[in-house]
């Protein structure tokens, strides 16, 4: 049993050395993931000949193996892929590292009772091996081991955590809203709005009201008007509990949940999501539920609890499909896309959404079959193919200016910048990303952080030049 597991051991540092898919090194990490990696190798390089314990989390596993691979450039390391406690305990109480200079330990996804004992009730260990851990998890192990080893916790050394590497302005895992509105412009949403804001000054009806607010809020959400969608979202939600409107109040809670998850603020969305689901499940509206397990699913990739968000995307496909809800279908297809690209597996990625976008074509959803194009155009980008690129984001950047697709449009443009940086056009790549940080400010979005990093690196090159 102990030699099998040992194979495997050699197995994943075999993997990790000799991946197919190329994953950048440092030189493409995040500005602050670099310094903080310059500190775990001052702290190893300290180390040496004694037994320490780093905590080290990354979301990611195709950017922890690219940190792996350059680690184990500057040390000899020995490369332990953790299911069991029982792996834990009997390497290190061998004592046998091979002439390791540094053990790096990489995490299942879920921490288990057992091995959550281990870490617990045999941490001194670490210290006793006199070769320094280094012990790579994601935040939800982490979040769990504080929970349930809080004494391995308190027993480490230093702890670190990666924000992930900047592969770039993709389109993350899509939101699902609780209406479906068809348009085909943003001359049409603008038209739409005017109709329905006059209805609702002379509508008297409540129920006839509420649906107005709703129309409105989305047209709001689909023109990135975030904060005048919450606002006719919590009108909704309002007027629902005053008819009790049961589905009226979760689907308003499920939007604002979007709305919160849009801005960043994860906590409130995964609460709003939460009660949305209850009232969903009670009504025994499956489809509602889909959706509900889908954006939990959003969050659970967003904390690394990729096992978690797996289950759910794939939970909330199977419902889709026997609903015959072929938008539902296209929406977890994009989702698990993004899921293998985060893992590192592009062909899985690409696969995923080319169904999605063949789905999106034939519902003539405008809106997806854009973000699929633009994801497709990261994934020819990533590979080297810049001339396919190209064709994607300029395909993408259209359609997202025609339907006012205000988020649409930055990611486009932000992508755009990076391609035209690897070009060598400077210049071309500042004017877009400037244009991109602006929508992206509007929008209020978290993703205008790194929009303003990528501003700040190309104004020093082009300075340079």
């Amino acid at each position: 049993m102990e030699d099998a597991r040992l194979d495997e051991s050699k197995a994943e540092a075999a993997r990790i050395e000799d991946a197919r898919v190329e994953v950048p090194g440092l030189e493409e990490a995040r500005a602050e993931d670099l310094e903080e990696i310059d500190t775990i190798i001052a702290e190893l390089e300290v180390s040496g000949g004694r037994g320490n314990l780093i905590l080290c989390v990354v979301n990611a596993p195709a950017y922890r193996d690219g940190i792996i691979r350059a680690l184990s450039g500057r040390f000899k390391a020995k490369v332990i892929p953790v299911e069991e406690g029982e792996d834990v305990i009997k390497i290190l109480k061998s004592g046998d590292f091979g002439g390791a200079e540094v053990l790096i330990w990489t995490m299942p996804e879920k921490l288990t009772d057992e091995l959550a004992d281990a870490l617990n009730n045999f941490r001194e260990l670490f210290y006793d091996a006199g070769v320094p851990s280094l012990v790579f998890s994601s935040q939800s192990f982490l979040d769990d081991v504080i929970r349930i080893a809080p004494d391995f916790w308190r027993y480490r050394g230093n702890y670190y955590e990666l924000k992930g590497q900047d592969q770039g302005f993709a389109f993350d895992a899509i939101n699902a809203l609780a209406t479906s509105l068809r348009y085909q412009s943003k001359e049409d949403l603008l038209r739409r709005r005017r109709i329905n804001e006059y209805l609702l000054e002379k509508v008297k009806d409540e129920k006839e009201a509420a649906k107005i607010l709703d129309e409105l809020a989305e047209i709001s959400y689909h023109l990135g008007e975030y904060d005048i969608a919450s606002e006719y979202f919590k009108q909704e939600l309002r007027l629902g509990e005053w008819l009790g409107d049961k589905r009226g109040v979760a689907r308003s809670l499920h939007n604002l949940g979007i709305i919160a998850c849009e801005t960043g603020d994860l906590e409130s969305a995964r609460h709003l999501y939460d009660e949305s689901m209850k009232i969903f499940q009670e009504l025994g509206d499956k489809s509602s539920v889909a959706m509900s397990l889908h954006e939990l699913g959003v969050l659970a990739q967003d904390t690394g609890d990729l096992a978690d968000a797996r289950r759910l995307y794939d939970e909330s496909l199977k419902i889709a499909q026997e609903l015959g809800n072929k938008r539902g279908v296209a929406i977890s297809l994009h989702n698990l896309g993004v899921l293998a690209q985060y893992t590192g597996d592009l062909a899985e990625a690409r696969r995923l959404y080319d169904e999605s976008l063949k789905i999106a074509q034939e519902l003539g959803n405008k809106r997806g079959v854009a973000i699929s194009l633009h994801n497709l155009g990261v994934l020819a980008q990533y590979t080297g193919d810049l001339a396919e690129a190209r064709r994607f984001y300029d395909e993408s950047l259209k359609i997202a200016q025609k339907l006012g697709n205000k988020s649409g449009v930055a990611i486009s443009l932000a992508q755009s910048a990076l391609l035209e940086e690897m070009e060598g056009n400077l210049e071309r790549a500042l004017d877009l990303i400037r244009q991109a940080e602006t929508l992206f400010q509007e929008l209020g979005s978290p993703t205008a952080e790194q929009a303003r990093r990528d501003r700040q690196r190309l104004e020093k090159k082009v300075v340079k030049r």
